[in-house]
């Protein structure tokens, strides 16, 4: 607990009020029993202190109350000024091969990209990141926010493209992840591209990935590659007609294209065959991408001056109670 305004408590200062009133109370002088046996006491001798007391506590009660005690709701991150990251990942039906070992066994390279970007992320709260998928078609899953509960939220959910839109489209996706780090204010800008395959998209005039590479240096962009898997990954695919499924082999990444991406883009080219590798990669990309000034974290309070007023209340109609009934004292 703590107090939003604590200067308030030298109000309890006038909590000697009462007790001072009681003292300097004038007295009547009345005759004694002086002489006689002592009168045993009673319930009203043992009490009659108890209105000072009452009124004394109330004081105490209210002062802290004005002081605002409040509990800590919650906190959020309103402000980052770290590293702006755009994942730019493919999500193809190259991406179904389970050819990644993990400590779950052999798992798919998307749920693996998942997984450790998932991890990724939740490494670096003062960052914006943001997520661009891509097959066929780019499109943009979550701009650069610091919400990353959102964006954890939107990585779990990621799946296979479907067969309409199967394809790698490397040079669109890049420009589409430029365009959500250009709206962002940080200083350093990255774009991670993540990828198990070859240029080769089913679109008219596709863009140029070096091309985009070398738009991305000039706008003050770094641009890291990863390329995951490798040739001869075994894929369950529907047969046109029949719907059933067959067995197809895809083609392993174009390192090659890749490497001059990244050369093109200042950034480095990583290879990941096995999940183990893939978490390597982006712990390495963590190291080379610091943030250099922590993000801003508004903190929530809950106010709990209620039940300070409500006890004060209760206290100073006890003590009206009392003082006016069995305990009244005259004059």
């Amino acid at each position: 607990m703590r107090l939003a305004e604590p200067a308030w408590l030298l109000l309890i200062g006038l909590a000697a009020l009462p007790l001072l009133h009681a003292l300097g109370r004038p007295k009547a002088p009345w005759p004694t029993l002086g002489g006689f046996a002592r009168v045993r006491s009673t319930w009203r001798t043992r009490v009659r202190h108890l209105p000072v007391a009452l009124r004394v506590l109330a004081i105490v009660c209210l002062a802290v109350a004005i002081a605002r005690p409040q509990a800590i709701a919650g906190s959020t991150r309103i402000a980052g000024q770290g590293v702006a990251i755009v994942v730019a990942l493919d999500q193809s039906s190259s991406m179904k091969a389970e050819d990644f070992d993990s400590v779950r066994g052999r798992v798919s390279r998307l749920d693996a990209a998942k997984e450790t970007l998932a991890r990724f992320v939740s490494g670096r709260a003062d960052d914006p990141i943001g997520l661009v998928v891509f097959a066929n078609y780019p499109f943009l899953r979550s701009p650069t926010t610091l919400d990353h509960t959102f964006l954890l939220g939107t990585i779990e959910s990621l799946k296979t493209a479907s067969p309409s839109d199967d394809g790698t489209n490397i040079g669109d996706a890049m420009a589409w992840a430029l365009g959500a780090l250009k709206e962002t204010t940080t200083r350093r800008k990255v774009l991670v591209l993540l990828t198990d395959g070859r240029n080769q998209p089913a679109v008219s005039h596709p863009l140029d990935p070096l091309a985009t590479a070398k738009l991305a240096r000039e706008l003050g962009v770094t641009v890291h590659t990863i390329a995951i898997g490798q040739a001869g990954g075994v894929i369950q695919l529907p047969e046109e007609s029949t719907k059933l499924p067959i067995t197809s082999e895809v083609a392993g990444p174009d390192v090659a294209l890749l490497e001059k991406i990244a050369e093109t883009g200042g950034g480095r080219a990583f290879r990941a065959t096995d999940a183990h590798m893939l978490d390597d990669v982006f712990n390495t990309i963590d190291r080379i991408e610091k943030s250099p000034v922590r993000g801003t974290i508004q903190t929530r309070y809950r106010e709990l001056f209620g039940p300070w007023v409500a006890v004060a209340l209760a206290l100073f109609v006890t003590d009206r109670l009392l003082s006016g009934g069995k305990l009244a004292r005259l004059p």
